[in-house]
């Protein structure tokens, strides 16, 4: 396959590199290998999916009796603490949703082997 199947923007999602979150992108772009960029964007992912199922799980609250009442203003807190709760879900060592570890490992597979990996990969084998 051509190099270029395996370009950082293949693991970058449209939204992003379409006028999205810039800062994520250029971490991503210098986390280093792309089994780094592919851990970090995995992640991101399940705090975005976690995010969002929090959001779909608040619309089934009624409103008016909930602990946090019924304005724009709080909707606006809701997203931003769905947010945070999604990113520390993510990236919490304890979490049991894993979805992030589960799509990096069926993700690494179209990673190609770097020069550190084959060294790995054949002490393995020998030992």
């Amino acid at each position: 396959m051509s190099e270029n199947f395996y370009s950082t923007q293949n693991y970058i999602p449209q939204s992003y590199s379409q006028g999205g979150d810039y800062d994520f992108i250029n971490t991503v772009r210098s986390s280093g290998t792309q089994r780094e960029q592919l851990k970090k964007v995995a992640k991101e992912f399940e705090a975005i999916l976690v995010s969002k199922m929090l959001t779909q799980m608040d619309k089934t609250v009624d409103r008016e009796n909930s602990m946090f009442g019924e304005s724009k203003y709080m909707d606006n807190f809701k997203s931003i603490f769905f947010n945070q709760i999604g990113r520390d879900v993510a990236n919490s060592p304890t979490s049991n949703i894993g979805f992030a570890k589960q799509l990096y490992a069926q993700m690494e597979k179209s990673v190609p082997l770097e020069a550190g990996d084959i060294t790995e990969h054949t002490t393995d084998m020998a030992g």
